[in-house]
């Protein structure tokens, strides 16, 4: 009996196929490991300590050479043995092709896997025309961010944070340039000023900022000391609005600007019913010389930092003054404690209060004071520079001048901020206080630069910073969420400079430059 030989040549066939089709696979993953590793190096280069290689890239340039070997190796001898079989090339070019074509997902959920979680730019503005204004702030605006309105010098633009479009745009008044801003948006309004070159900022908008419409305007006499672009000048709370002026605040409907009050800042308290505008609560009444430098409203009363200079012009003293948001009336004052000119008093939080203060004196206060809701008893002092690390409430460029991007965040009963360490070129670690004692409860380093510091979420931080990751920590504790390395933000090399702020909108992050012209001024991404 003769044994049938054609099903044995069959499967023979169909082992050599498969062979063939497993060959091009290999061949499939080399070729998209090299296209996915060598174009994840941004630039075109990494390697350094200062600019070191995405996660994965290596892995993945390797994988690609090791499969090219071993991919065109086995082709050739699957190709050889398939058409001892089966003369001919166009089919066994097809199953190559198909190997080919079978590797390319799973090869790019392994690259994914390898890699890690990535974050990358879905939009990014246009640049600033014209190339020599400046972002001076940023508000946010609806829920989740939905608006984001950016500042410049010369005009209000807003965006909107899901694709980037601009939304809608105010121009600044004819030869006016933005001097001032509200730290926050109330009500759908945000307050803004203007001024003159070398003039006080004299003139304040309120703006629905949901349609960017000015809503009203009033003039007053600003304080004479700033005369450029400075924090806290402006402020906003429920139903009213704020204004620092020459030894006064106003204050005025946030709806409508009808001028409610005004609280003159003389040594003694002081206080006017009614009319508000230009000229009136001026400083002529100030006989000790007292001015306001930065102010915040928040829960119905606002608090104002007031220097006055002796008539000697020797002395310098300081205090923190609360006003009745409803009726402007004197309801506490407290001493700071400084001997010298302050250089330095930022809000770094309007509730709970939390000031930064530092005087010309260097053995004067340089510290973040936090006081408590009651207003009574001395507030809690945390140095800027101790032991362990220098503290970096606010950059040292002059960013965002009307509303500075502050690399520190309070809440839940703490104070987080970026650090330096002794030696260090820059911030490089997250540090958490206590502002209920001031004592320092954590720190994390992140070897590299940190950028820009933003909430995340209750309990939470988002830190962007060098070797372009994005970290996120829990401010009870600090250590880190997610993957431990951080979350890689791709394709953002030279988009980003080190002052800009970063945005939580909903799942996109949004980093706003204040220069708009050699960077996007409004940058989004995504995962």
């Amino acid at each position: 009996m003769v044994e049938d030989a054609r099903p044995r040549a069959g499967w023979t066939l169909a082992w050599t196929a498969a062979a063939v089709v497993a060959a091009g696979a290999v061949i499939g993953l080399a070729v998209e490991f090299h296209w996915l590793g060598w174009t994840s190096i941004p630039g075109g280069s990494c390697g350094s300590d200062l600019d070191p290689c995405p996660d994965g890239t290596m892995p993945t340039i390797l994988l690609a050479f090791l499969c090219t070997f071993a991919g065109f190796g086995a082709t050739a001898a699957a190709l050889a043995a398939f058409t001892r079989i089966r003369p001919g090339r166009a089919l066994p070019a097809v199953l190559v092709v198909v190997g080919v074509l079978l590797a390319l997902w799973p090869g790019r959920q392994f690259y994914v896997w390898l890699r890690g979680p990535v974050l990358d730019p879905v939009w990014q503005a246009d640049r600033d025309r014209p190339s020599t204004v400046r972002g001076l702030g940023v508000w946010t605006v609806g829920e989740n961010a939905a608006t984001v309105v950016r500042v410049r010098g010369d005009a209000l633009v807003a965006y909107d944070s899901r694709d980037g479009d601009r939304r809608w745009s105010l121009t600044a008044p004819v030869r006016g340039s933005v001097c001032a801003m509200s730290a926050s948006v109330v009500d759908g309004v945000g307050l803004v000023g203007f001024g003159r070159y070398g003039k006080p900022c004299d003139t304040v908008w309120g703006v629905d900022v949901r349609s960017g419409r000015k809503l009203w305007q009033r003039e007053i006499s600003g304080v004479p000391a700033f005369t450029t672009a400075s924090d806290g000048l402006l402020t906003a709370d429920r139903g009213v609005a704020v204004a620092l002026a020459d030894g006064a605040v106003h204050g005025y409907g946030l709806a409508d600007g009808t001028p409610r009050w005004t609280a003159s800042l003389s040594g003694t308290s002081g206080m006017r019913d009614g009319g508000a505008d230009k000229k009136e609560g001026g400083g002529a009444d100030t006989g000790t010389g007292c001015e306001p430098l930065v102010g915040s409203a928040a829960g119905g009363t606002t608090r104002v930092v007031v220097t006055c200079t002796a008539s000697d012009a020797t002395t310098t003293s300081a205090r923190l003054v609360t006003l009745d948001n409803a009726t402007g009336r004197e309801v506490g004052s407290r001493r700071l404690p400084v001997e010298s000119p302050v250089d330095t008093a930022m809000v770094v939080s309007a509730d709970p209060f939390t000031l930064l203060l530092k005087e010309r004196d260097a053995r004067g206060v340089a510290a973040v004071l936090a006081y408590s809701g009651a207003d009574d008893g001395d507030p809690v002092e945390i140095p800027l520079s101790g032991s362990e690390e220098d503290l970096a409430v606010a950059p040292v460029a002059d960013a965002f001048a009307a509303r500075p991007a502050l690399s520190a965040t309070v809440g839940d009963g703490r104070l987080v901020v970026a650090a330096a360490r002794p030696g260090a070129d820059g911030p490089d670690r997250v540090v958490g206080y206590s502002l209920r004692d001031g004592k320092r409860l954590w720190h994390q380093d992140l070897g590299g630069t940190v950028t820009a510091l933003a909430p995340a979420g209750r309990g939470q931080v988002a830190v962007f910073g060098g070797a372009d990751r994005l970290w996120r920590l829990d401010t009870g504790d600090g250590h880190r969420l997610g993957a431990d390395d951080g979350t890689l933000v791709r394709d953002v090399d030279g988009k980003v400079e080190h002052t800009a702020q970063l945005l939580r909108a909903d799942d996109t992050w949004i980093v706003v430059n204040s220069d708009g012209d050699s960077r996007p001024p409004v940058l989004g991404v995504r995962g």
